[in-house]
């Protein structure tokens, strides 16, 4: 399969607010986003909150926070949550973490014993293990969506809700940790080739997870479920076959990972932006599964199409511009997000330059 290298027709600035706690980390790594009208959503690694942007004239601005322990009692209150996927499904913005452990780090100034001590700690945030939905508002005026605690709607009042589970888990993560083939890897860190979620659509009924990892002798994973809501939480439906309440999409894209997903609304094709599992440099690719996924409780596609390979700053600097989100704009062309920007990506010391790439 030949690389499909593209370089972006335009780019856009994200501007923040001035007031914004950990600049430095929002501006450096932003994980997912999706597009509503002319509202921006996005997430980044270190935090439990959603960012809200509203396009303006030529630029994303007009910058707002919203702190998901404002909605829902997290375990770790404003914790990091780590949050790698969003998704829409009016009224609803789904967020989810990536339910991963991670491994700790050496600094540049631990001594050999204690670096080595470091390499052996693995453990996880509290709030990685959150999986739910927002109700928004719509401002007519202003064509944007707003995050609240309930809506009131001809068919009841809308509440905002997370997934059922204990400490440091949800349902779903207990389901896998006996799965055949998810099972071994839920013990494993992300970056790893260990259980890491990376993704997230939402289809009427249909949840759909992009995992980075595990990726499978060259296949990627997405797991689908459906929720039903019960005593305050979502739980999951009886999706799939009798054992299992969940489905099982294995994809070849040539030994990459999931980094987003985003289903298509004019063509319900599913869009899968796709990386190296593990902390390296290497090719980034969108790619599309026409008809999007089948329903059925284990599917195999072997051919997606590779529809371009993001244009990325590791070409020019070992660890720069990793693309971790792909949303879909109103005109049909797709954004692309950074982490670990380019310098000349940032635009004074409140605003980030991402690009666009032409829609297939």
């Amino acid at each position: 399969m030949k690389n499909k290298h593209l370089s972006p027709i335009d780019r856009i600035l994200l501007k923040f607010s001035k007031d914004t706690d950990d600049m430095n980390d929002l501006l450096g790594e932003i994980s997912t986003s999706i597009v509503v009208d002319d509202t921006l959503f996005l997430a980044y690694d270190e935090s439990a909150a959603i960012e809200r942007l509203r396009w303006k004239g030529d630029k994303y601005t007009k910058h707002k926070t919203f702190e998901l322990d404002d909605f829902f009692d997290l375990p770790d209150g404003k914790g990091e949550m780590d949050i790698e996927g969003l998704a829409w499904e009016k009224p609803y913005l789904w967020f989810t973490g990536s339910m991963s452990l991670k491994r700790n780090e050496p600094n540049p100034d631990d001594d050999d014993e204690k670096g080595a001590a470091k390499l052996l700690e693995i453990d996880t945030d509290d709030n990685r293990f959150t999986l739910g939905r927002i109700p928004c508002e719509y401002d007519e005026d202003k064509n944007e969506w707003t995050p609240v605690q309930e809506l009131e709607t001809t068919d009841g009042v809308l509440k905002g809700m997370i997934m059922e589970g204990g400490t440091r888990s949800t349902v779903l993560s207990e389901l896998l940790s006996v799965d055949d083939h998810i099972a071994p890897f839920m013990k494993i860190p992300c970056k790893e080739n260990g259980f890491d979620i990376e993704g997230l659509a939402v289809q009427g009924e249909r949840i759909f997870l992009g995992l980075r990892g595990p990726v499978l002798s060259g296949w990627a994973t997405v797991i689908e479920f459906g929720v039903h809501e019960r005593n305050g939480y979502l739980h999951m439906d009886g999706r799939g076959d009798d054992e299992k309440p969940y489905r099982k999409h294995f994809i070849k894209m040539a030994g990459m990972g999931i980094r987003e997903i985003n289903v298509d609304p004019e063509t319900n094709d599913l869009l899968i932006l796709a990386g190296p599992t593990m902390d390296l440099d290497g090719t980034i690719s969108a790619w599309r599964i026409k008809g999007g996924l089948p329903e059925k409780p284990i599917s195999f596609t072997h051919d997606p199409e590779r529809m371009f390979d993001v244009v990325d700053g590791t070409n020019l600097e070992h660890g720069k511009d990793k693309a971790e989100g792909m949303a879909i704009l109103n005109d049909g062309n797709y954004l692309i997000t950074f982490d670990s920007p380019r310098e000349d990506r940032f635009e004074g010391d409140r605003g980030v330059w991402v690009d666009v790439y032409k829609g297939q």
